[in-house]
């Protein structure tokens, strides 16, 4: 069996128990909160829901893509100056712990930022906005694309800082687990701790239709970041508020797939002056 087809597998494995665990976790979280009610999915989850299995299925079978890019990076980055593996052997775990979710928050959120703020790569991060009914599996809905671009670059800031293998394992594990606890419909805001570690409240506002909500809050874990940068936006509960965006292609698989190309294509119609001032409203 080749590396390839080795880590293919471990990555599939890995996205399967991940899911089962952060079903597990916030069905748990909701019941305890909310009571049996909570359990109970209407028609618009069950849609949202489908989709987002959907996009799983789908995007866990071009994961492929997503290896040869992050590797061909890997291979170039090779050469260039970055930090020995052994600076991280002698640190305390909890030291260690904080300063690689630094890393990863640190360059999620200025990719996240470009994201919303970038015409053409606006499209892709979309899919991730569609979802109307926000839940648990609302973190998975995302473009393959969007990962193929975004999947390496932080792989290779990881590299530069010089974690290992392990450490990046570690990194996605805590990453997917969170990203289930803050998408889910609990709305929690972690008080005097608000601003240290991401909620389901702060991270429900990024995604919420109203324009002083826009282009707030890209931190995956340390709202600080945000307060940091002048992103930060909570104004009190935000469950219920309306999410998605202008021209949302909705709870369906194909479209959803197709919507960064066909943007593409009228984006590309677009005079050049008028399209360098364009970004994104979500």
């Amino acid at each position: 069996m080749t590396d390839y087809l080795r880590y293919f597998l471990i990555l599939l494995t890995s996205k399967a128990v991940l899911i089962s665990m952060g079903f597990v976790m916030i069905t748990a979280l909701a019941w305890l909160k909310y009571g049996s009610g909570s359990l109970s999915w209407g028609p618009g989850l069950r849609r949202s829901g489908a989709v987002n299995v959907g996009l799983v299925v789908f995007n866990g079978a071009t994961l492929g893509l997503v290896l040869v890019v992050t590797t061909f990076l890997l291979d170039l980055m090779q050469s260039l100056p970055h930090v020995p593996e052994g600076v991280w052997w002698d640190m305390p775990w909890i030291i260690q712990a904080f300063t690689a979710l630094f890393i990863l928050d640190f360059t999620n959120y200025w990719l996240h930022r470009w994201a919303h703020a970038n015409a053409w790569f606006w499209p892709l991060h979309a899919v991730h906005h569609s979802d109307t009914d926000l839940h648990f599996l609302s973190s998975q809905r995302a473009h393959i694309l969007e990962w193929v671009v975004t999947v390496p670059l932080v792989a290779g800031a990881a590299f530069l800082c010089g974690l290992s293998v392990e450490g990046v394992a570690f990194l996605i594990l805590i990453r997917e687990l969170h990203q289930f606890y803050v998408h889910s419909g609990l709305d929690w805001s972690h008080g005097p701790f608000r601003h240290v570690i991401a909620g389901p409240r702060f991270h429900r506002w990024h995604h919420v239709d109203l324009p002083e909500a826009h282009n707030k809050n890209f931190s995956l874990f340390f709202p600080f970041i945000d307060m940091a940068f002048g992103t930060y936006y909570v104004s009190g509960p935000a469950k219920g508020l309306a999410t998605g965006f202008e021209g949302n292609p909705g709870d369906r698989l194909i479209p959803l797939l197709l919507y960064p190309f066909r943007s593409w294509v009228k984006l590309a119609s677009v005079p050049k002056r008028k399209r360098s001032s364009m970004q994104a409203v979500d």
